[in-house]
C-alpha cells in the first residue's frame, strides 16, 4: 500500500508541476487554482503517508523544510527574481519533501540543492537561447572585451579539466563557465528582457521595467520588485495609459520541474559524484 502511495505521490508532483510549467511558458502565469490545488493536494497526500505509515516520522521535519523552500523562494520574490506562482508551488514541495535523510527520495535537502543546480542551469542556458534568437540586436550592446572574456574562460575550462584532478577540475571548469556567463546574462537582462504590453493585457505579478507615467508628467504606478497588484492595474487603466514596459523574465517552473524529477530519480547526482570521486 506504501508503495503505491508513493508512486502516486511522485506522479502527482510530476503531472501537477508539468501542468503548472506549461502555463508559465504559455501565459508567463501559473493559475491560481493550480497552485492552491498542488499546496491542499500535497498536505493531504504527506498526511495520508503518515497515517499509512502509522507514524508521523514523514511529518517532523515539516516545519523545517517549510522553512528552507518557502523561506528561499520568499526571498527570491521579494528580490524581484521570482513570481508569486514559484513561491506558491515551492510551498507545495515543503509539504511532500520533508525527509532530513539525503538518501529519500523526498529529501527537501536533496531537492533544495537540485533546484539550486539543475534550475539554475535551466535558467541559464534559457536565458543564453533567448538571447540567441535576439543576437542582431544584442550584437549593440557587446564590448570588445567580451570576446577575450570567451577566450579566456574557454582556455581556464580546458586547463582545468586537463590538469585538475577529479571532481576538483569538473567543479573549477563549471565555475569559470559560470562567472563568463554572468557577463551574457547580464546583458541578456538588462537590454532584451522587456516588451510593451497594453495596460488591458498586464496581468498581477508583472513587473514594471520603469514608472508608469502620465502624459503630464505624473506618476501612476510605481516600479516594484513583487510585480502589479490588482489595484496598480485598476490605476493604469483608469489613467489612460495605453502601454507600459513590461519587463519579461524566464518561466522558472520548468526549473522546479527539473529539480523535483532529479530528486526523485537520482536523489543528489552533484554530492554522488563529489562523493564518489573523493573514495576512489
Amino acid at each position: 500500500m506504501i508503495s503505491y502511495l508513493i508512486l502516486f505521490i511522485s506522479v502527482f508532483l510530476v503531472a501537477m508541476l508539468s501542468v503548472a510549467s506549461y502555463s508559465d511558458i504559455k501565459t508567463r502565469e501559473v493559475p491560481d487554482f493550480i497552485s492552491y490545488m498542488f499546496i491542499c493536494g500535497g498536505l493531504l497526500l504527506s498526511l495520508m503517508l503518515a497515517i499509512s505509515n502509522h507514524s508521523i516520522e514523514n511529518l517532523e521535519f515539516m516545519p523545517l523544510s517549510a522553512a528552507l523552500l518557502f523561506g528561499f523562494s520568499y526571498l527570491m520574490y521579494r528580490l524581484g527574481q521570482w513570481a508569486g506562482g514559484d513561491v506558491k508551488l515551492m510551498l507545495g514541495l515543503s509539504f511532500i519533501f520533508t525527509s532530513l535523510s539525503m538518501s529519500s527520495s523526498f529529501s527537501f535537502i536533496n531537492l533544495f540543492i537540485n533546484i539550486l543546480i539543475f534550475g539554475g542551469l535551466y535558467g541559464l542556458f534559457g536565458t543564453i537561447v533567448f538571447g540567441l534568437t535576439k543576437f542582431q540586436h544584442m550584437e549593440k550592446f557587446l564590448r570588445l572585451y567580451d570576446i577575450g572574456l570567451v577566450v579566456g574562460a574557454a582556455v581556464l575550462i580546458f586547463l582545468f579539466i586537463d590538469f585538475l584532478p577529479l571532481p576538483l577540475n569538473y567543479l573549477a571548469a563549471f565555475a569559470a563557465f559560470m562567472l563568463v556567463s554572468m557577463r551574457y546574462i547580464y546583458v541578456v537582462a538588462e537590454n532584451l528582457m522587456f516588451v510593451n504590453t497594453h495596460v488591458d493585457k498586464l496581468t498581477e505579478g508583472d513587473w514594471l521595467a520603469d514608472d508608469a507615467i502620465d502624459p503630464s508628467g505624473k506618476t501612476i504606478v510605481s516600479r516594484k520588485n513583487t510585480g502589479l497588484e490588482a489595484g496598480d492595474i485598476k490605476k493604469l487603466k483608469e489613467s489612460g495609459i495605453k502601454q507600459v514596459l513590461v519587463k519579461i523574465g524566464l518561466p522558472f517552473v520548468p526549473g522546479l520541474l527539473i529539480g523535483t524529477l532529479v530528486t526523485l530519480l537520482f536523489l543528489n547526482p552533484i554530492l554522488q559524484l563529489i562523493t564518489s570521486n573523493l573514495i576512489l
